[in-house]
């Protein structure tokens, strides 16, 4: 075989062999579906449940201040509301009447009966973080009750309970109640709470 021939089969097998190369894979450039927690559609196509809707706990004493507000006279009664205001980190809801009865001290019993609820309640009050709701106090003045019948005892304060709890807030207000446990006249009364701080 002359020597060009030979020349001539190797270049066409060396040529064989670079034409068979592998082709790199192309990557994939399409980005993957974003995840979207709590927007998935339930299977019936309606939107979920959203945490904001979920209905807020029931206030705790712990998370409450409670204050008065200012005091109206006529005809014998002091009224004045009791304030209520939300200290906690989230929403609460006060519902109904607070407890309310002259004490000796914040760990005191009651002196005389406590306070009797007039009306009805209105409903759930909600409070956001520094919402107040307030509850109408009408303070008879004991003075005016025969003082066989009041037993009457000079008091430095009010012990609060917000309605289902069974922990008390203790207010300053001196006054002079009467300590007959056993009389029939009110000398205290409670509305129920209302949001706001001026009681209706």
């Amino acid at each position: 075989m002359a020597w060009w021939s030979l020349t001539a089969a190797v270049a066409v097998i060396v040529a064989g062999c670079g034409s068979d190369q592998s082709v790199p894979d192309t990557p994939n450039t399409s980005a993957a579906p974003a995840l979207h927690v709590g927007s998935v559609p339930s299977d019936d196509g309606t939107p979920p449940t959203r945490a904001a809707n979920a209905v807020a706990a029931q206030c705790r004493t712990s998370d409450l201040a409670a204050a008065l507000g200012p005091a109206n006279a006529a005809a014998g009664t002091v009224a004045f509301p009791i304030v209520f205001t939300n200290n906690g980190s989230g929403p609460c809801v006060l519902e109904g009447f607070p407890g309310v009865s002259y004490a000796t001290g914040p760990d005191s019993a009651p002196v005389g009966t406590p306070a009797a609820r007039e009306g009805t309640a209105s409903g759930p009050v909600s409070l956001a973080p520094g919402g107040q709701a307030s509850a109408l106090v009408f303070a008879v003045d004991v003075h005016n009750i025969p003082a066989e019948q009041c037993g009457p005892v000079d008091v430095p304060g009010l012990r609060i309970y917000p309605p289902d709890n069974t922990a008390s807030l203790y207010l300053d207000h001196a006054a002079t109640a009467c300590g007959n446990g056993q009389m029939t006249t009110h000398q205290l009364r409670v509305r129920a709470l209302v949001p706001g701080a001026e009681g209706r």
